[in-house]
């Protein structure tokens, strides 16, 4: 065997540099800007360089902030504990009770992830609002003499949908944790004579809350940075910070202060995870092994009652993910202009409006555009660099590969804000390329992390055999590595897609005129109601499960060689 070829010093620095590059031109960068501007002040409608903590002084004398700032905090950290005392019990449930239909049932509460956070908040509306499906059965029942106007614009609709939008992501977090435990321990405790109950607090909660504070976690951040959900469903009494700081950087104009706000807000949010995963450290590991599963017999009464009951709770979490989608895609049928029950008829007319809105049919175009050179840029460069921090020796590969997917974890209008303050910086133009980079520096991540954790799972010695039988790193990575990634490579083009497709938050800071779908139907919900919206979201929501039957049928037939090899 010939010994592998050690890239000189140099060469490899230079190989490395573009991880370094895009490091620091998109990550580090724009987030040191963001504290430099939150130093600045406003003068006469301008940025002076007179650096101070005059805005950090006026955040800390002013009640109203934090009264806005201690709003935002609890309405996430409610709805995501809300989420989790759902999602954790029906993650065991799927996880280690269900046989048959499972993975069904898995795709199921995953499926509202593709679909557009934009679509699901609106069918809120449709639900909450005065001349909703809440209200209209209440009043039909007789409960109510006129419709109540206590359902929309307030604290507790923000939390229901911030725990609608945070169930799935707590869901799928934990649900791996509960597929890998050992079957062998969950005996063993019973063996011992542990109770269901004590089994649980000494067995299967130590080896699944890191994965829970996780998922906790994430649903936080995702609701935290929100400012979509609240300025249409929370109206004056569910305003959160995520208004104030955008409002900063529009009609204020006072971007210092808006800065100032958002970094007092990621140090919360810090502070808040720090707390969460320091709540619930890992006891234990789980290295994938089940074990024996229960041979399958007659169960008991109570395991048929247990099974009804789970089954039951099943059905009302996807019911509750579902009957606002399908409500929507019900009143696109409807041929009057008002979202009242009974319809007044059926009618295409609102798909058939889509064809002669030209405002519309513009925004789509943009949107495939940046969604073309969003992904092909991010899959590319995000599997080049998953490559060169897995095998090309990077100095610093492990915090290069935590800044880089920093965007992910950043709420959503502070992320949008520090792409802003970088690309003012870069002199990149408003509109389609700002929004390209905006939209890559958290699409790419995804594709890398992807990329990584499937190339952290291959069998070394493969592409060392290739190397050592004569081919080149090129033949090498084409006919041996490429085809144990692709799946990997495919998914995260396909997630990639769903994510550029859908962003508001970041793309609405860096747009500009140029405005893309997403943001044409949340101007268009802000500014005036038309029952196309319905058709567009029911259009969109077809694509998403379009997208996620052919990511499952890619992921199969690019897996199946990927198992052979494995195996």
């Amino acid at each position: 065997m010939t010994a592998p070829v050690i890239p000189r010093p140099r060469i490899a620095r230079l190989v490395n540099l573009p991880v370094w590059i895009w490091l620091v031109v998109i990550v580090l960068l724009p987030n040191a800007l963001l504290i430099g501007c939150s130093l600045m002040r406003i003068s006469n409608g301008f940025i002076a360089f007179d650096p101070s903590l005059v805005n950090y002084q006026r955040l800390w004398g002013s009640s109203g902030f934090w009264t806005l700032l201690g709003r935002t905090l609890k309405l996430s950290l409610v709805a995501s504990g809300i989420a989790a005392l759902v999602a954790y019990p029906l993650a065991f449930f799927v996880g280690r009770i269900v046989r048959r239909n499972k993975a069904l049932i898995v795709t199921l509460v995953l499926v509202p992830l593709w679909i557009s956070l934009l679509m699901r908040v609106f069918a809120w509306r449709l639900i909450l609002g005065q001349s909703g499906l809440l209200n209209s059965f209440l009043v039909s029942s007789g409960v109510l003499d006129r419709p109540s106007e206590a359902f929309l614009y307030t604290s507790a609709s923000v939390i229901l949908v911030f725990t609608y939008i945070a169930i799935p992501y707590i869901f799928i977090a934990t649900l791996n944790a509960f597929e890998k435990l050992p079957q062998s321990l969950l005996e063993a405790s019973e063996d011992s004579g542990a109770s269901s109950l004590q089994t649980f607090l000494h067995v299967v909660w130590p080896l699944t809350r890191r994965s829970l504070a996780i998922g906790v976690s994430l649903a936080f951040l995702i609701t935290v940075g929100d400012f979509v959900t609240p300025s249409m469903i929370g109206g004056i009494d569910g305003t959160t910070i995520g208004v104030l700081i955008s409002s900063q950087f529009g009609m204020a104009n006072n971007w210092p202060y808006g800065a100032a706000v958002a970094i007092v807000l990621m140090l919360c949010c810090g502070a808040i995870v720090g707390l969460v995963m320091a709540a619930c450290p890992q006891r234990g590991v789980l290295l994938g092994d089940e074990g024996a599963r229960p041979a399958s017999g007659a169960p008991s009464a109570r395991g048929r009652w247990l099974k009804i009951g789970g089954m039951t709770g099943v059905f009302a979490v996807i019911l509750f993910l579902y009957a606002p989608i399908a409500l929507m895609a019900f009143f696109s049928f409807n041929d009057s202009k008002m979202q009242l029950f009974p319809l007044a008829g059926l009618s295409l007319r609102w798909y058939f409006d889509l064809v002669h809105n030209d405002g519309l049919i513009v925004a789509a175009q943009r949107s495939l555009i940046v969604a073309f050179f969003v992904i092909t840029f991010s899959t590319i460069v995000g599997t080049a660099f998953a490559l060169l921090l897995h095998y090309g020796r990077v100095s610093g590969a492990r915090f290069c590969e935590f800044a880089i997917a920093l965007p992910i974890a950043m709420p959503g209008v502070v992320l949008g804000i520090v792409m802003v303050l970088g690309t003012e910086m870069l002199r990149i133009p408003s509109g389609l390329v700002r929004t390209v980079v905006g939209q890559s520096s958290f699409v790419l991540p995804v594709t890398m992390m992807l990329v990584l954790a499937r190339l952290r799972r291959l069998d070394p010695s493969l592409l060392e055999a290739s190397l050592d039988l004569g081919a080149d790193k090129l033949r090498s990575f084409l006919f041996v590595l490429l085809p144990l990634i692709r799946g990997a490579v495919a998914s995260g083009a396909l997630l990639g897609l769903t994510l550029s497709a859908d962003d508001v938050m970041v793309t609405l800071f860096l747009a500009g005129p140029s405005q893309t779908l997403p943001i044409w139907v949340f101007n268009q919900m802000r500014f005036g109601f038309t029952p196309t919206v319905n058709a567009v979201f029911t259009l969109l929501a077809v694509a998403c499960l379009l997208i996620v039957v052919a990511a499952s049928r890619i992921g199969g037939r690019l897996g199946r060689p990927v198992a052979q090899n494995d195996a």
